[in-house]
């Protein structure tokens, strides 16, 4: 009989805990629900970006715009830079950027001669990751003197003077970055370069040593090149 008693007491104890507990876990599945329907959706997330995208991208407008007024065209083409990464299809940003970079390339012009008796001739002073650009033109005269054997005359191979694979007389560019030259490249009549290195920047005609040359080539510089005549 006592054995009867203790188990229905078990039960009445286990039943009170039950009819307890279930309030407090009702109660906890509502905040968690409550929380859940307190977070943001994958949409309001796109629309907030999309609107933090697009104020972003009018400051940058605005900024680039009153740089330019201000005749910064270098800060101007950094807003507009960071425009096109955020937006690279926005509408004029394409011919904004070309049409201040041809301002920039016209900037700081210069005309000079090049004596083509002369090895290199230095132009001025370039910049790294600065654009500038070379418009040469003229003619000079030439007169290549050397042993031939009988069996004739055998390819030159490219040296600091001479380029093998370029037209021959063709006017050459050079860099020299702190006392080291780097590798000679075709100017011809017209280039736009972007040096990896800053130096000092030569130019002379693509001839093999022996060669003998008469006259001036006219060249006109601009953009981040500054030569002795725009100091």
């Amino acid at each position: 009989m006592r054995l009867m008693f203790d188990i229905l007491r078990a039960i009445v104890v286990v039943c009170g805990c039950c009819v307890l507990m279930q309030p407090v876990a009702t109660a906890q599945t509502s905040s968690d629900r409550k929380r859940d329907d307190d977070k943001p959706s994958a949409k309001t997330l796109e629309v907030r970006l999309e609107k933090a995208e697009e104020a972003l991208v009018n400051e940058y407008k605005d900024v680039a715009i009153e740089f330019y007024k201000q005749g910064d065209k270098e800060k101007s083409m950094a807003m507009l830079e960071r425009l096109r990464q955020l937006n690279p299809q926005l509408d004029g940003l394409k011919e904004r950027i070309g049409a201040i970079t041809e301002e920039l390339m016209q900037e700081n012009a210069s005309d000079i001669e090049v004596d083509t008796r002369k090895t290199w001739e230095l132009l001025g002073e370039v910049t790294e990751g600065k654009p500038f650009r070379i418009q040469a033109a003229g003619e000079f005269k030439m007169t290549f003197t050397t042993t031939v054997t009988v069996d004739g005359l055998q390819e030159k191979k490219d040296s600091k003077e001479f380029l093998s694979d370029a037209p021959l007389g063709c006017l050459l560019g050079i860099i020299v970055s702190d006392g080291k030259p780097g590798k000679p490249f075709p100017v011809k009549s017209e280039l736009e370069h972007t040096p990896k290195k800053g130096g000092q920047f030569f130019l002379k005609v693509n001839v093999p040593p022996g060669t003998r040359c008469i006259g001036k080539l006219k060249v006109h510089a601009s953009g981040y090149l500054l030569t002795p005549s725009g100091r």
